[in-house]
């Protein structure tokens, strides 16, 4: 009988462990083993799973031959996950990574990869499921000494691998940039308190500048310090690409948080084209009332001023009304309050004695009620430019990877070249993350359950002293995945 185990999520947002068979293609569950909150939780019900399937194994036999040769000849000693070491160690020598990095480097990505945690933990997981040890203390001595060239050959290799299996050849790219909060609340130089898109405002930071192709696949990333403005990252990693690349024709996509008349005018004078979100509020009345004469409140109705295009949505307008509308009751719930300890509202403003609802803001708001407005360089057709700048939830999307299915942060780390180091492996293994979605179309998630799925039992022959592995069935779906 082919025992497994899996994971799954439980309404109350605990996670259940279940032994199951299948059977006909259909899964039959044998065992609840119980729920879990944490990982250590989880993990401790994981070995319990396993307990379960020997004891099983021992109840029934190995062999239908009538005779328990099992308990008699054979021990289980424990489950490794040997085919998704193989797997995930393939696709990092697809990249050729591995002519720039030591093994501990690639151990410690795959590691990642299957089962996201510190990586002290990471060494006990390699050292638990695959029997591949490292030594803490060189673990730490190898992350204590960073090399910008090894930074540089990992980027050379991505690119080579975006070249040759997506057709990317360097004349459109998305930019955006994310905040990685530390697990710890003491600053220095580079680790920084700043504004947190993970909501950790009193906890030290660094910021992350990516560049992804039109697929999603990332190419090339800067580390900044945690103060640093979202909008001051742009330049530097754009320009730096470009000009290490020598692209002679290159647009950028980026959003709003990236606008800057120093930004554009940079962008042009370096032969740069560009499609950001505009901010529409910064605009002079006389252009918020030419927009408002002149757009139609049609479903993706759109216009084009100069440099600026404007595009109306209903489904934006729903939910621009809906927050618009909130914004403005908790405004009202706090007028003509004498106080200075407010937090500070989107429509209440402070004349130094009293608070009071700004009537002008919520005027010109209301004009913008489903509008996005983008501005470019490029003189292509309003629907081609709008359908670039959607392109860039891909950016987003490799940062909800590299975030939730590689839990890049919280940072453990606390010297620079360490930190520096972790973002390195974190890149790598988003690399590799994206181009198995892509090429397989399905989430870097699942495609993890699938290969662990595929256990290798290690059982000792008590007679003769060999140790061999039986693996589990690798299925059609699985097999899929190699080609």
């Amino acid at each position: 009988m082919n025992f497994k185990v899996r994971e799954v999520k439980t309404k109350s947002g605990k996670t259940a462990v279940q032994v199951y068979v299948l059977n006909n293609r259909k899964r039959n569950i044998l065992k609840h083993i119980g729920s879990g909150n944490t990982k250590s939780e989880i993990q401790d019900l994981k070995e319990q799973a396993f307990n379960w399937i020997q004891e099983e194994i021992s109840k029934n036999g190995l062999f239908k031959d009538g005779e328990d040769s099992f308990t008699k000849n054979y021990e289980y000693i424990n489950v490794n996950y040997n085919f998704a070491y193989t797997f995930l160690s393939e696709t990092f020598d697809k990249f050729k990574f591995n002519n720039h990095t030591k093994k501990l480097f690639k151990d410690l990505c795959i590691a990642q990869i299957l089962e996201p945690s510190s990586k002290r933990q990471n060494i006990l997981f390699l050292e638990r499921f695959f029997e591949i040890k490292h030594n803490l203390n060189n673990l730490y001595e190898y992350l204590s000494v960073y090399d910008d060239n090894l930074k540089e050959n990992i980027e050379k290799e991505v690119i080579e691998i975006a070249q040759r299996e997506f057709k990317f050849d360097f004349s459109f790219v998305l930019y955006d940039v994310t905040t990685l909060y530390f697990e710890s609340f003491k600053n220095d130089e580079f680790k920084k308190p700043g504004f947190s898109k993970d909501h950790k405002h009193n906890q030290p930071q660094i910021v992350i500048g990516l560049i992804v192709t039109k697929e999603g696949f990332p190419v090339h990333y800067e580390v900044f310090k945690g103060n640093t403005f979202e909008g001051n990252t742009f330049l530097p990693i754009v320009l730096d690409f470009k000009n290490k690349h020598k692209i002679e024709s290159l647009t950028v996509v980026a959003d709003s948080a990236m606008f800057s008349k120093l930004n554009l005018d940079n962008l042009k004078d370096n032969g740069i084209n560009y499609i950001i979100g505009a901010r529409l509020l910064n605009q002079k009345k006389e252009m918020l009332d030419r927009i408002d004469g002149e757009i139609k409140r049609i479903h993706g109705n759109s216009i084009r001023i100069g440099d600026l295009i404007v595009e109306y949505s209903d489904t934006r307008f729903i939910k621009d009304k809906r927050d618009t509308e909130k914004q403005i009751e908790k405004a009202k719930q706090y007028e003509n309050v004498k106080t200075s300890k407010i937090t500070k509202l989107k429509f209440l403003k402070n004349d130094k004695i009293k608070y009071f609802v700004d009537q002008d803001l919520i005027d010109k708001n209301t004009k913008l009620l489903g509008l996005k407005g983008y501005v470019t360089n490029l003189k292509l057709p309003n629907i081609q430019i709008i359908d670039y700048y959607h392109n860039l939830f891909k950016v987003e999307h490799a940062f909800r990877i590299s975030k939730s299915d590689l839990e890049m942060r919280p940072i453990y780390h606390h010297k620079e070249n360490s930190i520096k180091n972790h973002i390195l492996m974190c890149f790598v293994c988003l690399s590799i993350s994206v181009y198995l979605e892509l090429l397989n179309g399905r989430s870097i998630k699942s495609i993890v359950t699938l290969i662990k799925s595929v256990t290798d039992a290690k059982i000792h022959n008590v007679r003769t002293g060999k140790v061999f592995f039986a693996r589990s069935e690798v299925s059609e779906e699985i097999k899929k995945l190699l080609h």
